[in-house]
């Protein structure tokens, strides 16, 4: 840029230097009279060449400038398209987190009416099983209670799912039903015709539950009708070959023992 700018003040100087020398031997030849149009001439090329210099010293100035200027909008351009195409994908992603909210509250709100709905049904077959157990035979007697107890926690759980109480009052009824198709020993302590004894009860699912003396010698049948323990020293010997092919100690074969009808269920309140 100086050496262009040397080149062109070199040539104004000059015509402004032949200018004035023009304009001087003018004044001095014989139309002197007009001395004052040839100054006047010359006040204006010099001030011609004055603004032609300085407008040459501005543009040159600015070509400085306009080069980070220029770099300065280029990047601001790229800024601004980065910009922008960040905020399609920010409005892009917005929808989608939009319609994932809906669908949850969809949910939430389905969640909801299904607990609404299922909750008491689930209480309704708390009872029921309670009342099943209260009027069953009498077998196992602590362990079905705890299991009973710990259901009703589950169920009152504000903080359990609904899938776990569900699945805590299925696993229950499987267990319950699971008894009447079984034929089991229990060896435990219990009152019996008023007296605390230590006997081998013979359960045959939930027909029937017997209960046999250590010694062999005397038996009873429990009665659902009185809820208490009747004897039945006659049938000892059966008891004793039914006990020993439930306990696998004997092959199995036919026992005749008096079982009775299943009793319904009863309704709960």
């Amino acid at each position: 840029m100086e050496k262009s700018e040397t080149k062109f003040n070199r040539p104004v100087w000059l015509v402004a230097a032949l200018l004035a020398a023009s304009l001087a031997a003018l004044g001095a030849g014989p139309a002197a009279q007009t001395g004052p149009g040839a100054q006047e001439v010359g006040r204006q090329s010099q001030e011609a060449v004055r603004l032609r210099v300085a407008t040459q010293k501005q543009r040159d100035a600015w070509a400085g400038q306009r080069a980070p200027l220029a770099d300065a909008i280029e990047a601001a351009q790229k800024d601004l398209k980065l910009v922008t195409a960040q905020r399609v994908k920010a409005e892009a992603y917005l929808a989608g987190q939009r319609a994932k909210v809906a669908e949850l509250k969809r949910r939430l709100a389905e969640m909801a009416r299904i607990r609404q709905e299922l909750e008491p049904l689930l209480d309704q077959g708390m009872a029921r099983l309670e009342t099943v157990v209260a009027s069953d035979l009498p077998f196992l007697a602590a362990e079905r209670a705890q299991r009973l107890a710990s259901l009703k926690h589950t169920l009152n759980d504000y903080d359990a799912s609904l899938a776990k109480k569900a699945s805590s009052l299925l696993s229950a009824l499987e267990v319950e039903a699971r008894y009447g198709q079984t034929v089991a020993v229990e060896e435990t302590e219990m009152e019996i015709q008023g007296a605390r004894r230590r006997v081998r009860l013979l359960r045959l699912g939930r027909l029937a539950l017997f209960a046999l003396d250590p010694a062999g010698r005397r038996a009873w049948r429990w009665d659902r009708e009185s809820g208490q323990w009747k004897p039945q020293d006659t049938l000892h010997r059966q008891l004793e070959m039914a006990s020993e092919i439930a306990q696998r100690r004997r092959v199995v074969s036919l026992v005749e023992l008096p079982v009775g009808l299943a009793p319904a269920a009863p309704e709960a309140k």
